[in-house]
């Protein structure tokens, strides 16, 4: 049990890093632009609700370690943690992108399959990472 506590406390921060690096700094731009007057703004500046996106920063790496780190093979750690959690990422975002372009008039078909596409390589990233740490912690 503590095996994980300890892999996920190390998967938070990293999970947090790279996503933020993706859409606060990479992305930015896109993102503004694509989400239009859906996003909540402050200035410029996207302003999230930060108790539901520290939620999701919570519920993605325990989705890795519960759903897609537990069928990596040990053997081929690299390829299966890859295949894995990309499509932990592509099932977990597809479902959430997917929802909003069939419910929200102005959800952006474009941002659909780029978000889709940066989900499936986050949790595929995440995925190896935790596979990695797992072998290193253990």
């Amino acid at each position: 049990m503590w095996h994980y506590v300890k892999l996920y406390a190390l998967l938070v921060p990293i999970a947090l890093i790279i996503d933020l690096t993706w859409l606060g700094v990479i992305m930015s731009g896109f993102y503004k632009a694509e989400l239009g007057s859906l996003a909540r703004r402050s200035g410029e500046a996207l302003s999230p609700i930060w108790w539901a996106a520290i939620l999701v920063y919570l519920l993605i790496p325990l989705g890795i370690l519960l759903f897609a780190l537990p069928r990596v093979a040990p053997g081929g750690a690299t390829a299966s943690a890859i295949f894995w959690g990309l499509l932990y990422g592509l099932v977990l975002y597809g479902v959430y992108d997917l929802t909003n372009y069939s419910t929200l008039a102005s959800w952006p078909l474009r941002l659909t399959f780029y978000d889709i596409a940066w989900g499936g390589v986050l949790c595929a990233v995440l995925t190896w990472i935790a596979a990695r740490l797992d072998a290193w912690i253990r």
